[in-house]
C-alpha cells in the first residue's frame, strides 16, 4: 500500500473520531470543504504546507464532548 494513501486514511479516521468537520478544517487551513473531501478520497493532492496544516490541526484539536 502506498504510504501516502495509508497516511491520508489514518488522518481521515482521526478527524472523524475527533468530530472535526470538513468545513472546520477547511476554514482553518484556507481551502474549500470540497478540497478536504477530495484529498481524503485521493482525488487531489494538497500542497505540502496545506497537508502539514491539515495534519497538525487534526493532531492538536479534540472536539469530543
Amino acid at each position: 500500500m502506498d504510504f501516502n494513501i495509508k497516511r491520508r486514511h489514518i488522518f481521515m479516521l482521526k478527524r472523524k473520531e475527533r468530530k472535526i468537520t470538513h468545513k472546520e478544517i477547511a476554514q482553518v487551513i484556507g481551502v474549500t470543504q470540497s478540497a478536504i473531501s477530495q484529498y481524503e478520497t485521493g482525488r487531489i493532492t494538497l500542497k505540502p504546507h496545506l497537508r502539514q496544516a491539515y495534519e497538525e490541526y487534526i493532531q492538536t484539536h479534540d472536539n469530543r464532548t
